[in-house]
């Protein structure tokens, strides 16, 4: 685990915010649910979605397609990656970039209503961006564990779950990075990193839900 300090001077309101990042298959999602049950407050993840999709116009399958998907991303149709670029680029920054402006609407919005987990969609760099004293954890595993979770999931092999994994994470790491002054994954960008692997589920939203209470 590694820690630093994460209290911050220009506090919006005295909502207690948990965002968290995480390695694809590392459980992050579970973990931030679990944790949200031990504190009371809402986890936010699939909730979020909906209300995107209505800030952009858009649908919920297109937010959901979108986001967390790297800006600048274009496929070559017609053969020629130069007249594609032109063509298509401007339309899928486009996109993408109104699910992300719709996003960031729709988390400050949450953070407002008062404290609760959010997972992933860079909200803790919106929201620091924002002012909002936030506490920024990221879950990592062993990729042995991710597999298997993955594997499990989805239904498939070991081989193409780990492939899954590096694709989701590449993905993630680009849209973090594009918006964030901070690289994703690094000890820079976060208050708190954990492994999934060491502690177990229910052990990291234990500590994470410690380190909480002993903020508050």
């Amino acid at each position: 685990m590694i820690f630093r300090n994460f209290t911050r001077k220009a506090q919006k309101v005295k909502n207690t915010i948990i965002c968290i990042g995480r390695q694809y298959g590392s459980g992050g999602r579970e973990i931030g649910e679990k944790l949200a049950e031990r504190l009371g407050v809402i986890c936010y993840d699939k909730l979020i979605i909906g209300q995107t999709a209505k800030e952009a116009g858009l649908s919920a399958e297109t937010v959901e397609s979108d986001e967390e998907k790297p800006i600048g991303l274009c496929e070559v149709v017609s053969g020629n990656p130069f007249a594609d670029s032109a063509l298509l680029g401007a339309t899928f920054y486009s996109e993408k970039q109104r699910v992300f402006e719709a996003e960031s609407k729709t988390i400050l919005e949450i953070a407002e209503k008062g404290s609760c987990v959010i997972i992933g969609r860079c909200a803790s760099s919106i929201l620091r961006g924002a002012g909002y004293d936030v506490l920024s954890v990221f879950v990592y595993a062993d990729m042995d564990d991710r597999a298997k979770r993955i594997a499990a999931r989805n239904n498939i092999g070991t081989k193409q779950a780990i492939r899954k994994a590096e694709k989701v994470d590449r993905m993630r790491k680009k849209y973090f990075d594009f918006y964030s002054d901070t690289p994703w994954g690094e000890p820079e960008s976060y208050d708190l990193m954990i492994s999934s692997s060491r502690y177990g589920i229910d052990g990291t939203a234990d500590v994470i839900a410690k380190a909480v209470r002993d903020k508050m």
